[in-house]
């Protein structure tokens, strides 16, 4: 219905409901540009987070052509490694 832009208008306005709000934050987490966003956003996430109405969840694409299950990436993490999602 409405684009990043006219949302983000509507949020700085307060032209949504408390569900358009918690699923506009829920976007903008989901595609991981809120945390370049300004700080408005951020918190609002944050906030939204500690009350249990947005998630933040860090998933990883496989494909065929990543490293053996027993090397590193760059940042030194096992990227098979479940146990860094918690």
């Amino acid at each position: 219905m409405f684009g990043i832009l006219e949302k983000m208008d509507r949020f700085s306005n307060k032209l949504m409901s408390q569900e358009e709000n918690i699923n506009f934050i829920q976007e903008i987490v989901d595609n991981g540009m809120v945390w370049d966003m300004h700080s408005k956003y951020i918190d609002e996430a944050l906030f939204l987070m500690s009350q249990g109405k947005v998630v933040d969840l860090v998933l990883r694409r496989v494909s065929s052509n990543d490293a053996p299950r027993n090397e590193v990436d760059a940042g030194g993490y096992n990227p098979f490694d479940t146990s860094l999602c918690g």
